[in-house]
This record gives structure tokens, C-alpha cells and sequence, in this order.
């Protein structure tokens, strides 16, 4: 271990080991044993609630192309990192997440006011607002656009922060960056409207900002792998909604996924685990999904498929993580939490190739009693069939 992470490096809490290789078990093999937790991220809110404090929220870090570094910048940043750790180490994570300082400005947003009473609480919480994807607009809808677009350029820049928390986790922990998915970032430059008119009228330009994107994307990805305290990647990419995928299955298939494989042959290509988000009836493409080489497939809602169902159908190609819906978590009581996690556990987890989580992420409108309802429930189970937490 180098000089710099041996005096970087967070010291864990006295009786909390976190096991990095435990979660990449449940992750790659169909070994029965504890089950481990997990989720794509959780809110900058919810992680101020449960560690008492004001929360920093990184995505700040990421609003300049160029990513100019100011004193204050660092300080925020090195505040995210740590809050980041210790929530993930006082909750039971084996690893930590990094959303990655990737951006593609002057994508449209929409405001909603958070709902969650307990997060209004906290000191700043008044003003908090959930932000909304506007479908209609986006920073490049010509050639012109996609000419004058500034796009990302400094990519070791854009892996400081991810490259702070790798330095910064204590043994036994690993770090997942989220580097956003192609889709995503392509409808949020476009607008989905704009998108799926250009899909017909101007496919060049759909073509040329596909690819642009995916180049950053793998650039950065690519610039991460040599870091040995980094785990993975943590894909997030919303192919679907309620009722089926956004866009066409086949256009999915051949305009984007061939990208989404690239980047995971070079994770694998260096040992590390390739985790893909999507939300929604995405399960025209799951099949492409297993078969390019995702190693876990994560975010599911019981009116949609339940996780149960998702498991009984892939669990045996692709690892599953969490399934504890969110409307649930949200809005319903601690012991119906209860049960439904035990239900969950009872018909996933004695397989292996699981993870507890919740059914999306830990959105600052879930109560945090319901949370960690949630996780105690996973340590109550895994104390009663393995005689461990």
C-alpha cells in the first residue's frame, strides 16, 4: 500500500469491517452466504439526515466543462467524500458510490418541492427541491449545436473526486462510480421529444452525439482503471418506464447497447465488476443486457416486474440488486417494511447472486426509519440463517 492512501485512508469504525470482496461474491458467484447491501446512490439529504449534519451535494463540482478547481471547491469536495464513507460504512455497505464529475451542460431541468418532512427539518432543508429532466428541450438540436457544444475535455479533472474517495476508503472498502449511461446523457442533451423527431429527420446528428458521449464515457472510465481501491462501475441508464422501453427495443439494441458492451468489456478487461441501473419495463432488452455482460442488474418496482419474478427469470445469468420498492419505503409503515424485506429475502436470497437494496435508490423522500427498517431486517435475517451480520 502506498505512502499517500496509508495516510489518506479512512480509519473504520471500531467492529464494522466492510468486505468489498463479500459484495463482489454475491455479485459473480450463486454462492449461498450473507447477504450483503446495496444501492445505486443514496441523497445528499438522506445521508444528512442519518449522519446529523449539513450535507454538501457534489453536483456543483460538475457544472464547468473545463472543471476549474477553486480552494473551496476542494473543501466541498473532500466534505462530500467523507460524508459519502461514513454513511455507507455506518449503514453496512461493503463499498462506497462516486456519482463521477462527468457533464454535459445545459441540459433542461424541471423544479418539484421535496416531500419528505424529516429532510425539511434540517438546517437548509426548507429550500431543497427535487430536480426533473424537461423532455422538451436540450442544448443541441442542429449540427450547429453539436459544433459550439462545449463538450467535456479534461478527463483526469473530471476523476479527481472519484480518485479523493479511492485514496480515502479504509481497508476492506471499495468505491463504485456512476458515470451515467449513454442513453441517458444523449435524451438529456437532445430532449427526448427533439430526440426521437431527430431519430427519423436527422439520424446523422443522433449518430455523431451518441458517439461523442460514449467516447467520454469510456475516456473516463478508462482513466479509472488502474486505481485498485476503485471496484467497478455503477451504469445508470433508464431504458423504461411503467409500460415498456422509452424508445424502441431494436433501436436500443443497435444504437446503444453496442457502446454499453465497449465500456464493459474494458471494466472487465481490468477486474472490476460492470453493475447497470435502469428503471422501468426495460425487460424487452434484459436478455442483450446478460448477454453483453452485465454483472448485476439493478432498480425494479413491483407494479412493473417484482424482484422475485426478476430473479426466478435472470438471477441464475446476472446477479440482482434490491427490490424493496420505493412507493413502499415511502409511504408505508415500518412493519410492512419489515415484512415485504423478509418476503424478498426469503425467496432471493438462499440462492446467492443477491443484494438487499431498495428498489431504486435512498430518495430523500423515503423516511429514514423506514430505511433502516430495511437494513436491520437484512442483518435479522442474516443472523438467523448464516449466524452473521
Amino acid at each position: 500500500m502506498d505512502l499517500l492512501r496509508e495516510v489518506l485512508r479512512m480509519r473504520r469504525p471500531r467492529g464494522r469491517r466492510p468486505d468489498f470482496e463479500r459484495f463482489a461474491r454475491a455479485i459473480t458467484c450463486r454462492c449461498p452466504g450473507p447477504v450483503p447491501i446495496g444501492d445505486l446512490f443514496a441523497d445528499p439529504e438522506t445521508v444528512g439526515t442519518y449522519l446529523g449534519e449539513r450535507v454538501f451535494d457534489q453536483a456543483p463540482i460538475a457544472a464547468d466543462p473545463d472543471h476549474k478547481i477553486s480552494i473551496g471547491a476542494v473543501r466541498d469536495a473532500l466534505r462530500y467524500v467523507d460524508q459519502t464513507i461514513r454513511f455507507c460504512l455506518d449503514t453496512g455497505w461493503d463499498y462506497t458510490y462516486c456519482a463521477s464529475s462527468i457533464t454535459f451542460p445545459g441540459s433542461a431541468f424541471q423544479l418539484a418541492d421535496q416531500t419528505s418532512a424529516e429532510l425539511k427539518a434540517l438546517p437548509g432543508g426548507e429550500g431543497r427541491r427535487r430536480y426533473w429532466i424537461d423532455d422538451n428541450h436540450g442544448p443541441i438540436g442542429s449540427w450547429d449545436d453539436f459544433e459550439r457544444y462545449p463538450w467535456p475535455r479534461s478527463i483526469e479533472t473530471i476523476n479527481l473526486l472519484s480518485r479523493a474517495m479511492a485514496k480515502r476508503v479504509p481497508d476492506g472498502m471499495k468505491v463504485m462510480v456512476i458515470p451515467g449511461g449513454i442513453f441517458e446523457w444523449t435524451t438529456w442533451l437532445m430532449g427526448l421529444v427533439p430526440f426521437c423527431y431527430a431519430l427519423r429527420d436527422q439520424p446523422d446528428l443522433v449518430e455523431a452525439v451518441i458517439g461523442k458521449v460514449a467516447d467520454t464515457v469510456y475516456a473516463v472510465v478508462e482513466d479509472l482503471m488502474s486505481e485498485s481501491e476503485i471496484g467497478g462501475i455503477f451504469m445508470g441508464d433508464d431504458l423504461g418506464y411503467a409500460s415498456g422501453t422509452i424508445i424502441s427495443p431494436q433501436i436500443i439494441r443497435t444504437r446503444f447497447l453496442p457502446h454499453t458492451r465497449r465500456i464493459g468489456d474494458l471494466v472487465h478487461s481490468a477486474g472490476k465488476l460492470f453493475l447497470f441501473h435502469s428503471c422501468g419495463d426495460m425487460y424487452a432488452v434484459m436478455d442483450d443486457l446478460c448477454e453483453l455482460g452485465i454483472d448485476a442488474k439493478h432498480s425494479f418496482e413491483d407494479k412493473v416486474l417484482m424482484v422475485e419474478d426478476a430473479y426466478e427469470r435472470w438471477g441464475d445469468r446476472v446477479a440482482i440488486i434490491g427490490g424493496v420498492d420505493v412507493h413502499l419505503l415511502a409511504s408505508d409503515s415500518e412493519d410492512q417494511v419489515r415484512a415485504r424485506t423478509r418476503q424478498i429475502l426469503d425467496a432471493c436470497a438462499p440462492g446467492g447472486h443477491y443484494v438487499l437494496g431498495t428498489g431504486n435508490s435512498v430518495a430523500n423522500y423515503i423516511p429514514l426509519r423506514n430505511y433502516l427498517a430495511m437494513l436491520d431486517e437484512g442483518k435479522r435475517w442474516n443472523q438467523a440463517h448464516y449466524g452473521m451480520q
